[in-house]
Parts: structure tokens; C-alpha cells; sequence
């Protein structure tokens, strides 16, 4: 029988005779490069395989190179055109925006007379101002005893002039003019009027009184004074007694005599009776002062409202004229 052939590998280099040895290393060296060769065939296969499944999939797919998903569409947070703040509305601050004027002297003139009905105003307030733009410059000078008064060596402008003379007078219309630059303007009278003692206001609803119905008659009783600023002031006159009076066609559902409330005003309830001018007129402290009220006009409306329809209705006494 042929002996048993031995299916060992062969042994390392390391053992046995350099015969031995050298034909190990050579056997072991061919081995080696055997298994690297069919490594390397098997990866061959593998990256032919996968290129041929990649074609194949490129082609059932009608689409040539890789499918990426489309970039996400996203819109810019920033833009590059410049705002437009011109419709924003600003928040406005305290204060008050101030313009330099020049107020050195000039060539200009001004001069007039301060006059009332009564004639010359001696110790009245002229109150002159000079208008450039949105600013003013002023100032005061007091009227001679002829009531004459005279501004001197001042620029030309617009220029707004006013008088008074406290407590009693004061011209509430201003005189506006323009002045040249070596102008000598003359003549320029301010006519006051006076402001003092009672002013007696009425007001009657309706308006005109219609002839057969109620109508409501309100009267105010003011105090007037010209303060230093040349303002005309009117205080109410509270608790003050008010008589009615008149020669008209006129029927009172109150009593003639009423007194002023906080406001400085008393209420009458009354009706005229026929068609026309129908005098009327209020008396406080002993004088009297003429209403000067609407003529009285027909209407086909015959029937009154009733009295509790007016809040301050205060039927009492019936008293004829």
C-alpha cells in the first residue's frame, strides 16, 4: 500500500532543517499570494455586480445620474430694499419749538390814537407784536393822556396790534397790517368798547316761538371784566333775582321772578300768543335789559307737548302781561 500522504500545512519557518525552512517559506509565500488573489477576484465581482444593479436601476427609472430631493424653498428674512418711514406717525414730546427772530432795532414807525365811545383812552395797554413765520415778537406801550401812542425804531413786518384798559375796556378784534422798512405809519386807531358791570344773555327754544305752544326761555346773568391781558372775562352771577317783563303777547306758566342758579342762569316757562314782534325784558338790581327775542310765527301744530317732556318744567301760577 502507498504510505499515508500527510495533509498538514506546512510548518512554520521556524522549524525544522534550512532545507526544510526554505521550501516552508516558499510554500507559505504561495499560499499567501493565492488568498490575497481570490480576495481581491471576489471584491472584483462584488463592485461589477453592484455597478450592473446601478445601471439596471437607472435605467427602469428613466432618470440618468442620482435622484437627490429638490432644495427646501425658503424665503429670505432679510430684505435689501430700503424702509419707507415716511407714514409712521411719530409720538409727539412736551415742549414748544422756538425760533431765534431778530429784534434789533429798525427804521419803522408806528403811531395812533386809542379811542372808546365815550372818546381818547388815557393809561390804555397797546399790545403790539411782529409776525415772522410761526414766531412773535411783542411788546406793550401805554397810551398818553390825549390817548396818543407812539412805537419807535422798529423793522418792518406783518404786525398785529390790540388794545384795552382793564377792567372796562378792550378791543377784542385785532388790527393786522403789513409795515415797510423805513416806514412812518400814522394814524392807526384802535377803538375800544366797554366791558363791565351785568350782561344779561337770552336764549329761547324753540326758535322762533311758535304762536299757541310752550317755548322755554333761559336768561344769564354775567359779570364782565377786562383781565390785565386784555381778555374779556364773564363770571355767573349765582342767587340773583330776575324779573320778567313785557308788554307783548305773552303767557307765563312760572313765576315772573326767578333766581340764577350755579351757572348764573333762571328758566321761564311761557307761550306767545300772537304772531310777531312781543318785547320782553328782564330786570336784575333795579335795571332792565331788553331780551330782544325771534318774532313769533303760526304753525298748523295747535296741541302743546306736555310739560313733563321738558326737564325743568315748573308749572305754578298762570300770569298775563
Amino acid at each position: 500500500m502507498c504510505a499515508a500522504r500527510s495533509s498538514r500545512l506546512p510548518t512554520s519557518p521556524s522549524h525544522g532543517t534550512a532545507a526544510q525552512r526554505r521550501l516552508g517559506w516558499k510554500s507559505f509565500r504561495s499560499s499567501s499570494a493565492l488568498s490575497l488573489e481570490l480576495t481581491m477576484r471576489r471584491s472584483a465581482s462584488v463592485l461589477v455586480l453592484a455597478a450592473v444593479a446601478a445601471g439596471l436601476l437607472v435605467a427602469c427609472s428613466g432618470k440618468h445620474g442620482y435622484d437627490f430631493p429638490p432644495p427646501p424653498s425658503t424665503s429670505p428674512d432679510e430684505s435689501t430694499t430700503v424702509p419707507d418711514f415716511s407714514s409712521v406717525q411719530l409720538a409727539r414730546i412736551s415742549g414748544r419749538t422756538t425760533t431765534t427772530i431778530d429784534n434789533s432795532p429798525g427804521q419803522a414807525h408806528i403811531s395812533g390814537f386809542v379811542v372808546s365811545p365815550q372818546g381818547a383812552v388815557p393809561g390804555a395797554t397797546v399790545h403790539v407784536e411782529r409776525l415772522v413765520d410761526d414766531g412773535v415778537v411783542a411788546l406793550d406801550v401805554a397810551t398818553n393822556p390825549d390817548g396818543s401812542f407812539h412805537v419807535d425804531n422798529i423793522k418792518g413786518g406783518r404786525y398785529r396790534l390790540r388794545a384795552w384798559r382793564t377792567p372796562d375796556l378792550a378791543l377784542t378784534t385785532p388790527v393786522i397790517f403789513f409795515l415797510n422798512g423805513n416806514e412812518n405809519k400814522t394814524g392807526v386807531n384802535l377803538q375800544v368798547a366797554q366791558y363791565t358791570g351785568t350782561n344779561v344773555t337770552p336764549a329761547i327754544a324753540p326758535s322762533p316761538p311758535i304762536v299757541g305752544n310752550p317755548a322755554n326761555l333761559a336768561v344769564q346773568v354775567t359779570t364782565v371784566v377786562v383781565d390785565p391781558t386784555g381778555i374779556v372775562r364773564a363770571t355767573p352771577m349765582a342767587g340773583v333775582q330776575v324779573d320778567l317783563l313785557g308788554s307783548g303777547s305773552w303767557q307765563l306758566q312760572s313765576p315772573a321772578s326767578e333766581f340764577t342758579d350755579a351757572t348764573g342762569t333762571a328758566i321761564w316757562r311761557l307761550t306767545c300768543t300772537s304772531v310777531g314782534n312781543q318785547p320782553l325784558s328782564a330786570t336784575v338790581n333795579a335795571t332792565g335789559y331788553p331780551l330782544n327775542l325771534p318774532p313769533c310765527q303760526e304753525t298748523a301744530q295747535t296741541s302743546p307737548p306736555s310739560p313733563s317732556t321738558t326737564s325743568f318744567f315748573r308749572n305754578t301760577t298762570t300770569t298775563r302781561f
